[in-house]
């Protein structure tokens, strides 16, 4: 199986500088859908990873990157940022950075891509609908964009970027605006788009949760280096002393530590509560 990402030996080093900002990192994402997360705090290194896998070296991010990086089958130098639009798209956590800024309807915000790419106007049209659909915000459709909230923002970026059917979706931090429900609905909607468009979908995050409950495979990352990868059952343990994590979880990792805990880490709430039951509640 041909992989969608595959990192070797991967190092980005800055203009002007001598040492490696990111890596070596080194991953394969096989298939063509589904959901994987790099996990990192502050300073990980993890948006700048985003920004790499979106195109922008080196016209965005001037350097040298080192080892080799595939992106569908193409290197990553391969094409610039403009040509990467209709097979890659980033969102990013500050929405209102990524609204155009010349459409007067959400409508007409969705479909500024979909018509930079000259499609047919009921193609587009389509494509407005489904975005909406996949992202929740029909409601939203004839809203000026300057009137949104900044978890509506979140939404409308998100259809936006769906509305390119990009075969590489990369969330950086892009539910932080929205409640632990919103996200969670959204993560259960892109994973049917997931299915239905054979779209890899990479999160970037600072939270363990909710993306451990989607995800299969996951990176973690701290000061540019990468202290993991794997299946995310084998990678939680890692994560959690790296980002954000609920404090039932920080528990289960001092734990783990003293050797008091079995091998797996919950990937969600009801999970966490059958563990204990398990451990400590059953006599």
């Amino acid at each position: 199986m041909v992989a969608s990402l595959q990192l070797q030996e991967f190092t980005f080093t800055p203009q002007g500088s001598d040492l490696p900002l990111l890596g070596p990192l080194n991953l394969a994402l096989p298939g063509d859908s589904g959901f994987f997360v790099v996990y990192g705090g502050n300073g990980s290194g993890k948006s700048t990873l985003a920004q790499l896998l979106a195109g922008w070296y080196p016209e965005q991010l001037a350097g040298t990157i080192g080892g080799s990086a595939t992106l569908l089958q193409e290197t990553l130098e391969g094409k610039r940022l403009t040509e990467q639009a209709t097979r890659i798209q980033l969102v990013q956590q500050s929405p209102l950075l990524q609204l155009s800024g010349c459409t007067f309807s959400v409508e007409e915000e969705i479909a500024f891509g979909p018509e930079n790419l000259a499609l047919p106007e009921d193609q587009i049209g389509q494509r407005i609908d489904q975005a909406l659909r996949y992202t929740h915000s029909e409601y939203l459709r004839q809203r000026h964009p300057a009137t949104l909230s900044g978890g509506e923002a979140q939404r409308v970026v998100l259809a936006c970027a769906l509305a390119m059917q990009p075969r590489l979706l990369l969330l950086d931090e892009a539910f932080s605006r929205l409640t632990p429900k919103a996200t969670e609905q959204l993560l259960t909607q892109l994973r049917q788009y997931a299915t239905d468009y054979h779209c890899q979908i990479l999160l970037f995050e600072r939270a363990l949760l909710p993306a451990a409950k989607y995800c299969t495979q996951a990176m973690v990352l701290s000061n540019g280096k990468q202290l993991a990868a794997g299946q995310i059952n084998e990678v939680l343990k890692t994560a959690i002393s790296q980002v954000n994590a609920p404090d039932a979880w920080q528990v289960i990792h001092q734990l783990a530590a003293f050797q008091r805990w079995p091998d797996d880490i919950p990937l969600n709430d009801q999970m966490l509560i059958n563990a204990f039951k398990e451990q400590y509640a059953n006599p």
